[in-house]
């Protein structure tokens, strides 16, 4: 129930035609539309082609190389898919707030997860997780241990193969050395109540696995640290995983958040490119002179240089007398392209109602810049509720891999960790002002539905812990001191007076 790699196109079958489509919706996310657009093909075909020098992005300093540049049109991006991928990633990745352990007791398992979470750079690398998510159909974790300690990682789809019967999973990458391609593949199978991970490594030649190299001496040969291969008893969870996005019944690894809304944003850049071609070509003002005047001046350039034609440069502007001579005509074209920007205004209105993503969350629509919190986020509510959903996905991920890691430090690492997901705290998606915050957390922590230290973190979330449980402790300790007030004073009165 394994996958074959050897002598066999990578990526492997039945993955290919996913990682094509994954591959695909990059392109569109990236900008690079001239790879996926028809018209864009045949805009670039129809240009003229000059020959340019220019260095490569990644050896600025190596000599410049000819590259053909296309010069007489441009294609015009206006990439909204970028922003419908990035918009739930910006939300999630705003709320993230602190993660520990479930528990008060035990000092080291805390000390344990704020490690894991520190090593796995998780605050760091989530925007670029979920985005990734979004833009191929799911995205991958893999635990790992090794000198750093015990934290996990994330994986693009296009490298995460799970095994036909469930029992089993690859995590693939490519590496490079000395000019030749290398496949490296982690294979993790569950088998008589326990957890074995092998290493393996192949040659690659372009697409396709050539052979099959000793991983011992792959990395003799390259000077890299790869850990044996390892039977974990009595683990009977994958050291990885996968969330997809928005799955079916018959997609169940996910499909990609920008399906449905290429030809949308297709028919955007074209509507763009073609104002701004026929604005090019037409919207300049052109003077117009007699034909006899024309005809004389492309005579003597055909004698000067054997062709007829005329320049900006052959003629000077002066001024003359109306009554006498000929009439220049200055002609101008009124560009209509009003009904254009329209029709583009409603193509990005049918991209955001397909792709569950308020128009003000992307600036196609504009609000008053005093709203309240709660106006703005009736006006973002549709993304905010997607956001949401997806965020409960990596939640529940996020939990499953620091139980994971806890597992993987308990079988290796030999601790008595006990095994239970992690506290994950979530704050608000979208911006308050800090009066609005101040007035709902007060009320909370008055109303008794909140404790002291949890207000304290809300209302200070970039303080350190010590901080919180130092402000904690001042404020316990105000409220246990006596006021000391000094007593009214009382008008004593007699008869006499």
């Amino acid at each position: 129930m394994t996958i074959v790699y050897l002598k066999q196109k990578f990526p492997p079958a039945p993955f290919d035609e996913e990682v094509e489509q994954i591959r695909y919706y990059r392109d569109l996310y990236e900008g690079n539309h001239e790879n996926i657009f028809p018209r864009a093909q045949e805009l670039a075909k129809e240009s003229n082609v000059t020959e340019v020098l220019r260095r490569p992005r990644k050896a600025y300093l190596r000599k410049k190389q000819p590259i053909e540049k296309t010069s007489l049109h441009h294609y015009v991006i206006v990439n909204f898919s970028s922003v419908i991928a990035e918009l739930p990633a910006d939300l999630i990745n705003r709320s993230l707030g602190n993660i520990s352990a479930d528990t008060e007791n035990e000092k080291d398992l805390l000390e344990f997860i704020e490690g894991v979470v520190k090593t796995s750079k998780l605050k760091q690398n989530i925007w670029a997780a979920i985005v990734q998510h979004q833009v191929d159909c799911g995205v991958a974790y893999r635990i790992r241990k090794d000198a750093k300690g015990t934290w996990f990682e994330w994986k693009p789809a296009d490298l995460y193969f799970e095994h036909e019967d469930g029992l089993g999973a690859d995590v693939s990458w490519i590496e490079t050395h000395e000019d030749e391609k290398y496949l490296r593949v982690e294979r993790q199978r569950l088998e008589n109540d326990q957890l074995q991970i092998e290493q393996l490594v192949f040659l690659l030649a372009e697409d396709s696995v050539k052979e099959e190299w000793n991983i011992k001496e792959y990395a003799n040969q390259f000077g890299l640290n790869i850990p044996d291969n390892q039977v974990l008893p009595g683990v009977t969870e994958l050291m990885c995983g996968y969330i997809a996005n928005d799955e079916t019944l018959l997609n169940p690894r996910g499909r990609s958040a920008l399906r449905n809304i290429d030809v949308i944003q297709e028919e955007i850049n074209w509507t763009v490119t073609r104002d701004s071609i026929v604005f090019e070509k037409h919207g300049k003002p052109k003077l117009a002179i007699p034909r006899m005047l024309w005809d004389s001046v492309a005579n003597k350039n055909q004698t000067y240089y054997g062709d007829r034609f005329v320049r900006n440069a052959d003629l000077e502007v002066v001024s003359y007398d109306e009554k006498n001579g000929a009439v220049p005509m200055y002609i101008t074209w009124n560009a209509q392209t009003e009904q254009a920007f329209k029709h583009v205004e409603r193509l990005i209105q049918n991209m955001m109602a397909i792709s569950k993503t308020s128009a003000q969350a992307v600036g196609a629509d504009t609000a008053s810049g005093n709203m309240s919190a709660k106006a703005i986020l009736y006006e973002w509510v549709q993304s905010v509720i997607k956001a949401e959903a997806i965020r409960e996905k990596f939640d529940a991920t996020i939990k499953d891999a620091i139980r994971k890691c806890v597992i993987l430090e308990n079988t290796l690492g030999g601790t008595n960790f006990s095994i239970n997901d992690p506290v994950v705290e979530w704050a608000d998606m979208l911006p308050k002002a800090d009066g609005e915050v101040d007035d709902e957390e007060i009320k909370k922590y008055e109303g008794g539905v909140q404790s002291l230290e949890t207000t304290v973190r809300n209302l200070h979330p970039d303080w350190s812990e010590d901080a919180i449980q130092a402000e904690v402790g001042k404020i316990q300790a105000d409220s246990l001191s006596p006021t000391l007030l000094q007593p009214p004073r009382t008008a004593i009165s007699t008869e006499d007076e």
